[in-house]
């Protein structure tokens, strides 16, 4: 569905926005700037690659555009409405409709990510929340696994809480984005002992 402003399913956006802002955290969908940055710190190689939070699917699309084959793309999705929109945008792409806090009992025994890219507003939830996400991801990384997260702050919104055995890599601002946006990432130097 195309709108005037000239991207598809602003209108499926700014309904989940208006139904629960805090969830969505943002106003307006990612820009095509900043889904390409995202998509372009994903490494190559084997592995799945978990997006979680992806939406409308700017990202997703990114991620597909820069060679992810769809069957090694796994997003999860709380919206019921987002779920329907991108199991129709990106058929073959599993799509899972839940809650970032449990992958644990979504991935099983499906092998460890190459990297995890989050759109997922962590500043705007409980800290405890984000705890219970990010605890998660060592048990389904390996050494190289990349996490990949933006926010509108000047800061990285996971920098402190984020388990020690990531390090991080760098930020990067996209100004082409509305508002613009901080793109972080880490990587996984060694599995905890």
């Amino acid at each position: 569905m195309s709108t005037p402003t000239g991207r598809p399913g602003f209108w499926h956006f700014t309904r989940e926005f208006l139904r629960d802002p805090r969830a969505i955290g943002a106003v307006f969908p990612s820009s095509p700037y900043l889904a390409r940055k995202m998509a372009g710190l994903v490494p190559a190689g084997d592995g799945f690659v978990l997006e979680l939070g992806p939406g409308l699917g700017p990202v997703t699309r990114a991620l597909l555009e820069r060679g992810v084959v769809p069957a090694d793309l796994i997003l999860v999705e709380r919206s019921p409405r987002m779920v329907a929109h991108l199991r129709r945008r990106f058929p073959g792409v599993e799509v899972i409709e839940g809650d970032a806090a449990r992958l644990e009992d979504y991935l099983g025994a499906r092998g460890t990510a190459r990297a995890i890219v989050s759109s997922l507003p962590l500043r705007s939830m409980p800290a405890s929340v984000v705890r219970q996400i990010l605890d998660q991801f060592p048990g389904i990384s390996r050494p190289g696994t990349v996490f990949i997260q933006f926010t509108y702050h000047p800061r990285s919104s996971c920098h402190s809480i984020i388990p020690q055995v990531f390090e991080h890599d760098g930020g990067h601002f996209v100004w082409r984005n509305l508002p613009p946006a901080r793109v972080d990432s880490f990587s996984l130097r060694h599995l905890p002992s």
